[in-house]
Formats: structure tokens, sequence, C-alpha cells
């Protein structure tokens, strides 16, 4: 019976760690930014952006906004 009490908080225990460190790395997104460079900030909305594919035809360009 000590076995399974032992066994049954050491998996509680890991799920907390788990859970504690998942909150430490998620993060506000936008608050990344790259060295010397751009921020998730001045993208903030990206993940709405209309998928547009290109085509090369000889010296025409054509897009398709999917």
């Amino acid at each position: 019976m000590k076995a399974r009490s032992m066994l049954a908080i050491r998996i509680i225990s890991v799920s907390l760690i788990i859970l504690a460190g998942t909150a430490l790395f998620a993060q506000d997104k936008y608050t990344l930014q790259v060295p010397n460079g751009l921020a998730f900030s001045e993208f903030r909305g990206y993940e709405n952006w209309q998928v547009v594919s290109a085509s090369l035809d000889g010296d025409l360009l054509a897009t398709d906004p999917r």
C-alpha cells in the first residue's frame, strides 16, 4: 500500500512540474524579438493572413489568392 501511495505522489509531482514548466514557456509570443532585429509584435495577427501563391510564366507573374 505504501508503494502505491509513493507512486501516486511521484506521478502527481511530475505532472505539476510539467504544468509549471509549460506555464513558464507559454509566455506572450509577442514579447519575443530577434537580437537587433524584428519583434513578433510587429506582425501581430499574422496567423490570419491570407495564403497567396505565385507562379511565373515567362516574363509574367500571376498571383492566386486562396
